[in-house]
């Protein structure tokens, strides 16, 4: 029975690796074969000759390659401006919250719960109403505030509720010791949630870098336009490349790759903590 166990846990572990790494490895195996092998019927997985002209392209200075770094340069200011004004934002809103109480506290965070079912696509048209008319169209700071107000409601639901577990006296004693509320706020509560938040500005950052419905209606130039637009526009209705595709899929998994291995560790246990209901 033992032995039986491990050959389960063994094959589901293999089958999680196949649906997980498995089409990463495909991606970058196709970035790597030449155009004319990709549709051949006699060929193998792996291609017999292995090309790394699509890389040398985007690296090469050429127009799609300018595009896709100047693209790559407009995801990762996203990010950070949305990290920047996102995080302080959630955090204060999140104490609030967490650690207060007043009447309308209870609905508030129910409404909190409301807006994160409801879908961007129900109100991108309102949105685009609103940029249009007020000449907000196209900027990547007025982009970068809806990216945040869509991730707020989760981001406090999350760190208030992580926030409402600490005890209270903790608190108290800070307080009788001569520290403001700001004080212990920045001395107590920040480190103590030092996994929560770092968890929330993980998912904060990899959900920026994969946006393309918003910024496919909002931004239309270069100066604004995401990676994930310029990619899709390596598509033409006249031509598809393939490798080329599929090499600049595999340079923009990169930054949030990185990402997600350095702070791997804060993630499980910031949503561990923070799902806890207050």
């Amino acid at each position: 029975m033992r032995y039986a166990k491990k050959t389960g846990y063994v094959l589901a572990l293999i089958l999680f690796l196949i649906f997980t790494a498995g089409p990463f490895v495909w991606t970058f195996i196709l970035s790597v074969t030449p155009e004319h092998a990709m549709f051949t019927g006699d060929g193998g997985l792996l291609p017999e000759t292995v090309i790394w002209d699509n890389y040398t392209e985007l690296f090469s200075g050429g127009q799609r390659g300018s595009r896709f770094f100047v693209s790559l340069g407009n995801s990762l200011k996203a990010a950070g401006l949305t990290l920047c004004i996102g995080i302080p934002v959630a955090l204060v809103s999140a104490y609030v919250l967490g650690r207060m109480r007043f009447r309308g506290r209870e609905l508030i965070r129910s409404l909190l719960l409301i807006t994160m079912v409801i879908p961007v696509m129900a109100t991108i048209i309102p949105l685009y109403r609103m940029f249009a008319e007020g000449e907000l169209l196209d900027s990547l700071f007025w982009l970068t505030l809806v990216y945040i107000s869509s991730y707020l409601p989760m981001a406090v639901w999350l760190i208030s509720n992580y926030f409402s577990t600490i005890p209270g006296e903790l608190e108290e004693a800070a307080l009788i010791d001569g520290c403001g509320r700001v004080q212990s706020f920045l001395r107590l509560i920040l480190p103590l949630s030092r996994p929560i938040i770092l968890s929330v500005a993980l998912i904060m950052f990899l959900n920026t870098w994969s946006q393309f419905q918003i910024p496919l209606i909002l931004a239309s130039s270069m100066e604004t336009k995401p990676m994930a637009i310029v990619v899709s526009e390596f598509v033409t209705k006249d031509s598809i490349q393939y490798g080329l595709v599929a090499a600049a899929g595999m340079l923009a998994l990169i930054p949030p790759a990185v990402a997600a291995l350095v702070f791997r560790r804060y993630l499980v246990a910031g949503m561990t903590s923070g799902s806890v209901k207050g």
